[in-house]
C-alpha cells in the first residue's frame, strides 16, 4: 500500500494548462476514504479551473513546491471553495444549554444531563436582541447577538462568554479533532476576477471549519487585476472552529475597488486573504505580506465574532477586527499603512510593533469604537505613513453618543503606553505635536460637560498611563484637543 496519494494517482497532468480540478478532488476523497495523507509531484504546476467541486481535505497534505493555477475570471460559483477543511464530527443542535450570563466560565454538565466524549466547539445564538447595528456608508441593522466558546469534557467554558442570554434562540455544537491536521507548501496564484465590481464576496481559496488545523509555508499570490473586479472573503478563510495556525505563510493584498454602499454612497469594498468568522483561539505566525504601504491595496486581514486572535513575528498591512474580538495580541511585528482596527473585549496587547499607519490602533466608528476591557502598548516604533504630511493621533476614535449599535459603547477601561518612539518628522508646520486619544466627541465641552446628555454615551477610561514616550521632533505629546471628555479620567504621565 502507497504510503501517500498523489493528484497523477487520479489522472492530473499537472502542466499548468490541463484543468486538474477533478483530478484533485478524487485523490482527496481516496485519501480520506483510506487515512492516507497527501503528497503533491514537487514540479508539478496544477491548473484549477471553474468547477464549483471542492477538494475536501480530511488528512495530512503536504503540497511540496507544487504551483496552482487558480482561475477566477469565470467561475460556476464565487461562493464556492477550491479547498475545504470539514470537521470528522457531526455538528448537532441539540445540546441542552442554559440561559447564560456575561463573563461565564463553566456549566454544571451533570445537572443539565449532558455527557460529552470530547471537548465541544459551540456557538449560540439569541435572536432577540440585535448587536452591530452598523454605522455609516454600509450602515446596516445588525446580526443576532452571538457567542462562541469551547466546552470541555469537565464542563469549563474557556474564552468566556461577551455577553447575557436569557434565551437561546440557536446553538450549533461539534467535536474538537484530537489529532492536529497539518497542511503545508505549494505556491498558489489566483487569476483574479473580472466580475461587476459589487460585494460578491469570492471564496475560491482553503476554507477551514475543522478545529486544531495548521497550515503552513502556504504562499499565495495575485495577478490578473484590472479596473473593476468583485471583493475577496479570504484566500486563508477559517470558521466556526477553534485552535488554528498559519505559520510562515506568504498572503498578498488585493487591488481596491469601489462600489455603491447601503447608504446609497460610493464606498470602497474591503478584500481580504485572510479572513476568519467566530473562530476561537487563532494564531499567526510568521506569516508576510509584500507592499505593506502600498495605498491601493486593502489590507489582508479581517474578523468577525472571534476570540483569542495572536500575530507574533508577522509583517502585515493590517489587522482588523470587525464585529469584535475577545483578547488581541499583536507581538514582534511589523503593521503597514491601514494598521490596527477593532473594537471587542477583554485584554489588547501590541508590544515590539513597527506602524507605518495614521494611528497605532483606530477602534472602528462604525460599531461605535467599543473596547470593553484594558489596552496596552508597549515598546512601539511609530512612523505615520512615511512620505506624507500628517496629523498623527495614537488612538483614533469617534463617537457622539447618538447612535444605537445595539449595546453600551466603552473605550478602554485603562490605556497604557510604554516605551513609543514617534517618527514625526512628517507633520506639517503648524502641528503642535502627535495626538494621544484623539476629539471623539466634539459635542462635549468644559462648558457643557455637567449638562451635556446623549442617548447613547461612551464610557470614557478611568486610567491613562504614558510611560517614555519620544518623538523625533522633540514635541511633547498632546493627551487629546478636548480635555473635557477626559475630566474624571486619571491621568499618569511618567518620563
Amino acid at each position: 500500500m502507497n504510503e501517500f496519494v498523489t493528484y497523477e494517482a487520479f489522472g492530473a497532468v499537472g502542466d499548468g494548462k490541463t484543468d486538474d480540478t477533478a483530478a484533485i478532488v478524487r485523490a482527496h476523497t481516496y485519501a480520506n476514504e483510506h487515512n492516507l495523507p497527501i503528497r503533491t509531484n514537487p514540479d508539478a504546476t496544477y491548473y484549477i479551473g471553474p468547477a464549483a467541486t471542492p477538494a475536501v481535505i480530511m488528512t495530512d497534505t503536504d503540497w511540496t513546491t507544487s504551483k496552482f493555477i487558480i482561475d477566477d475570471v469565470n467561475v460556476e460559483n464565487w461562493r464556492v471553495d477550491c479547498f475545504v477543511v470539514p470537521p470528522r464530527g457531526e455538528w448537532r443542535t441539540d445540546l441542552p444549554i442554559p440561559p447564560l450570563h456575561e463573563g461565564q466560565t463553566a456549566l454544571d454538565l451533570d445537572a443539565l444531563g449532558i455527557h460529552l466524549e470530547q471537548d465541544m466547539y459551540v456557538t449560540i445564538r439569541s435572536d432577540e436582541r440585535m448587536q452591530y447595528i452598523r454605522l455609516g456608508a454600509n450602515q446596516d441593522s445588525g446580526s443576532p447577538q452571538t457567542d462562541s466558546f469551547v466546552l470541555t469534557t469537565d464542563g469549563k467554558i474557556l474564552s468566556g462568554i461577551n455577553w447575557d442570554y436569557t434565551r437561546i434562540t440557536g446553538i450549533s455544537a461539534v467535536p474538537i479533532d484530537k489529532d492536529p491536521l497539518v497542511i503545508r507548501g505549494g505556491h498558489f496564484t489566483t487569476i483574479a476576477n473580472q466580475a461587476e465590481a459589487k460585494y460578491t464576496y469570492y471564496g475560491r481559496g482553503i476554507k477551514v471549519t475543522r478545529s486544531n488545523v495548521t497550515i503552513e509555508n502556504v504562499y499565495h499570490t495575485v495577478t490578473g487585476e484590472i479596473d473593476h473586479g468583485a471583493p475577496y472573503c479570504g484566500f486563508f478563510t477559517f470558521s466556526n472552529c477553534a485552535y488554528a495556525t498559519l505559520k510562515d505563510c506568504h498572503v498578498t493584498g488585493h487591488k481596491i475597488y469601489t462600489t455603491i454602499g447601503s447608504a446609497g454612497v460610493p464606498v470602497q469594498m474591503g478584500s481580504y486573504d485572510i479572513n476568519c468568522g467566530n473562530v476561537v483561539g487563532i494564531r499567526f505566525l510568521g506569516c508576510r505580506q509584500d507592499d505593506i504601504c502600498n495605498r491601493t491595496l486593502w489590507g489582508v486581514f479581517g474578523s468577525n465574532f472571534c476570540k483569542q486572535i495572536e500575530f507574533d513575528d508577522c509583517v502585515l498591512s493590517r489587522s482588523d477586527a470587525h464585529c469584535g474580538v475577545r483578547d488581541y495580541t499583536i507581538r514582534n511585528s511589523v503593521m503597514g499603512w491601514m494598521g490596527t482596527n477593532t473594537i471587542g473585549f477583554g485584554e489588547m496587547l501590541m508590544e515590539n510593533v513597527t506602524c507605518y499607519c495614521h494611528s497605532v490602533v483606530g477602534f472602528r466608528y462604525d460599531y461605535g469604537c467599543t473596547w470593553r476591557g484594558n489596552l496596552t502598548l508597549r515598546n512601539i516604533t511609530w512612523i505615520p505613513v512615511p512620505g506624507q504630511s500628517v496629523r498623527p493621533v495614537l488612538l483614533h476614535a469617534d463617537n457622539n453618543g447618538q447612535h444605537d449599535f445595539g449595546y453600551p459603547c466603552h473605550l478602554p477601561t485603562n490605556i497604557t503606553i510604554e516605551n513609543i518612539t514617534v517618527v514625526d518628522t512628517n507633520m506639517p508646520k503648524d502641528c503642535s505635536g502627535v495626538r494621544i486619544l484623539s476629539n471623539f466627541d466634539r459635542d462635549v465641552t468644559e462648558e457643557n460637560r455637567e449638562t451635556h446628555t446623549e442617548p447613547y454615551p461612551i464610557s470614557r477610561p478611568e486610567k491613562i498611563t504614558i510611560k517614555n514616550f519620544r518623538t523625533v521632533s522633540g514635541k511633547k505629546p498632546i493627551l487629546c484637543d478636548n480635555m473635557a471628555l477626559l475630566h474624571d479620567t486619571e491621568i499618569v504621565i511618567e518620563d
